[in-house]
């Protein structure tokens, strides 16, 4: 498949590369070097970013985890007589809070402040949790 290869021509021919130029064209070993210089500067700084959004998502996954476990374990509790007062089950659950967080702030990668960033949104969806969890006891409190 002989044919006049211009620059604006692109093929797959052996013979052929970068912006249709022959391997035999002295501008052909410029143009390769660029584009392979371009390509390792692209690599090297969007490799940072690459690695810093994978440890963003292994956290955010990481946190969903310790948000729907937390979230088993308040459902898994079953209220009866004789009951604990409102205070003591405070301090349970806060405790339960706790134990979360340090648990989940071992497992956590990427730079401190991005760590303290999503401890403090974790922390948040676990008080959230616990709010909805407290209210429901102080009713069966109420109600008992």
């Amino acid at each position: 498949m002989e044919k006049d290869v211009t620059e604006n021509t692109y093929l797959f021919n052996p013979g052929y590369f970068v912006g249709g130029r022959s391997k035999n064209d002295p501008l052909f070993h410029l143009a390769q070097r660029d584009s392979q210089s371009l390509k390792s500067v692209a690599e090297t700084y969007t490799a940072p970013l690459d690695l810093k959004m994978a440890l963003i998502q292994t956290n955010k996954d990481l946190i969903s985890k310790g948000i729907k476990e937390f979230n088993i374990l308040l459902n898994q509790q079953v209220f009866s007589d004789p009951a604990i007062s409102e205070e003591a089950m405070v301090t349970v659950v806060n405790d339960w809070v706790s134990f979360y967080i340090n648990y989940y702030k071992k497992q956590l990668s990427g730079e401190q402040q991005e760590q303290d960033r999503v401890l403090q949104e974790f922390r948040q969806e676990l008080d959230t949790l616990s709010a909805s969890f407290l209210e429901k006891y102080r009713n069966f409190l109420k109600s008992s």
